[in-house]
């Protein structure tokens, strides 16, 4: 995905260098049977637009649903 998005895909101008799960999110992909790894399901991101993302979709993280 990084080789395919050399730019963010949000900002357009730093250079990706996370990947990000778009427009589903990891978890539903399992949850769907599909690959999460697949290209087609992702994106390139600077660091500054994935943490923005992710507050934004995802605020308390992954383990916001955690029973402690």
């Amino acid at each position: 995905m990084l080789k395919r998005d050399r730019q963010c895909r949000i900002c357009k101008k730093a250079e990706a260098v996370e990947a990000d799960h778009w427009p589903l999110d990891r978890k539903t992909l399992v949850a769907m049977g599909l690959d999460p790894d697949n290209p087609e399901y992702g994106r390139g991101l600077c660091h500054s637009c994935h943490s923005s993302e992710t507050a934004r979709y995802q605020p308390g993280g992954w383990y916001r649903h955690a029973p402690w």
